[in-house]
């Protein structure tokens, strides 16, 4: 037993204590091999070491990431270094992987970074979108590993340690000025070492590889092609706000979340998993892409009946008005925003004389001013101008006419 005096117990005594209360030894945990069929499954994960390529312009030394990606039955595997972990980089490593490979297999079991897994969890890991939508592309599905599990994928992590400690001390000493130059050696070294001979299984990964791709899916006849997503809420007005420029959604989803899914060369907007709406990316800010059959009926109805009504306010202001209104009609293409500008150009009538309004439409129409800011500046600032008096000639007193000479009389001849 330990000492009951003040002093500190000696390192024996406390062993001692340990051995005689320690009832029951620690049970190792129990692990079961798990067997891989051909076909069933692809590993993919990150080196945590890597290389450096040199700016030859500059001199900056560039960090670059190794991605590894192993058919789990074969153990063929393929690896590429990219500028990032990111998910452009992510995606496209995915895609020259499955070419490499000639095939998919049944599912994809990747690491926990935040490109593949947003949010980690043992039962509903919640992955990535557009990760999702290549894998779907794809038809594989994901089973990400657990956190902090490497177990769970231990194929790619022996890859991964394989070329950390066979490829990198081969080019170590040796300088890169190019991501394709670094890729070309790894290249050359990946097809010499699938097809060396694996020590424990007494063939090459090639051997196997030859097994396992009668099993793997057929890839797709296009390529993936990279789409991002987000949420945005549908205006009022039947519309969802994107890079600054809007795009019409069928009105029955106004008020709700959507999810956009986009590139640079077309959005695709669903509501509850479903399409409702495609639209080609509009270039630069403010432009509004709009599908008259996105509004309903009564809507439709309803602008029409009050443009109507602006065009009669416009003809009974004057010809330049008319010919405004009828412009800007014809000009904009998203009904609701034209209708509330057209509603505010004619009610200046109310504050502004029909010659001030003349002259203002005059002036937006020359110089293309066809805002209701402008077009009420150019009214606010009209002067009238008055129409010389030019039929009776001016009265004028003889005696206060002087001519070179002298005066003239009543009758105009000069008196010297």
């Amino acid at each position: 037993e330990l000492s009951t005096s003040f002093d500190l117990p000696t390192y024996q005594s406390f062993c001692h204590y340990i051995r005689k209360y320690k009832t029951t030894a620690p049970s190792s945990e129990i692990t079961i091999k798990i067997e891989r069929n051909p076909g069933d499954s692809i590993e993919v994960d990150y080196s945590g070491d890597s290389l450096s390529i040199i700016n030859p312009a500059t001199g900056e030394i560039i960090p670059v990431e190794l991605f590894v990606g192993v058919l789990s039955y074969s153990s063929y595997f393929y690896a590429e270094f990219t500028y990032s972990q990111k998910l452009d980089d992510f995606i496209n490593s995915h895609v020259n992987m499955f070419n490499f490979f000639g095939g998919t297999a049944r599912y994809i079991i990747p690491d926990n970074c935040k490109t593949a897994v947003i949010k980690s969890d043992k039962h509903d890991p919640q992955i990535n979108n557009t990760y999702l939508d290549m894998c779907r592309h794809y038809k594989i599905a994901v089973d990400p590993a657990d956190g902090y599990k490497p177990r769970h994928k231990p194929n790619v992590e022996k890859t991964v340690d394989i070329i950390q400690k066979d490829f990198f001390p081969r080019v170590r000493n040796k300088t890169y000025t190019s991501l394709y130059e670094l890729n070309q050696d790894l290249r050359s070294w990946l097809a010499t070492k699938n097809q060396e001979v694996m020590k424990n299984r007494g063939k090459s990964r090639i051997d196997f590889y030859e097994i396992e791709r009668q099993q793997l899916s057929q890839l797709p006849t296009d390529p993936y092609e990279l789409f991002y997503f987000k949420t945005a809420r549908v205006h009022p007005d039947c519309h969802i706000q994107h890079n600054r420029n809007y795009y019409s959604v069928p009105w029955a989803c106004v008020g709700k979340e959507v999810t956009l899914k986009y590139n640079q060369k077309i959005i695709y907007i669903f509501s509850e998993l479903e399409q409702v709406a495609m639209h080609s990316i509009y270039l630069g800010h403010g432009h509004h892409v709009t599908n008259k059959n996105h509004y309903p009926e009564k809507k439709i109805a309803d602008i029409n009946y009050h443009l109507e009504i602006a065009r009669g306010q416009a003809k009974k202001i004057g010809p330049q008005m008319e010919a405004l209104i009828n412009k800007l009609i014809n000009v904009e293409k998203y009904p609701l925003k034209i209708i509330r500008k057209i509603q505010a150009i004619t009610g200046l009538r109310k504050k502004y004389s029909a010659d001030q309004l003349e002259y203002a439409a005059s002036l937006a129409l020359d110089f293309n001013k066809l805002t209701y800011q402008q077009i009420a500046s150019f009214a606010k600032n009209y002067k009238k101008i008055e129409k010389e008096k030019t039929e009776n000639a001016p009265i004028r007193e003889y005696n206060l006419i002087c001519l070179q000479g002298g005066k003239s009389n009543a009758n105009g001849i000069v008196i010297k």
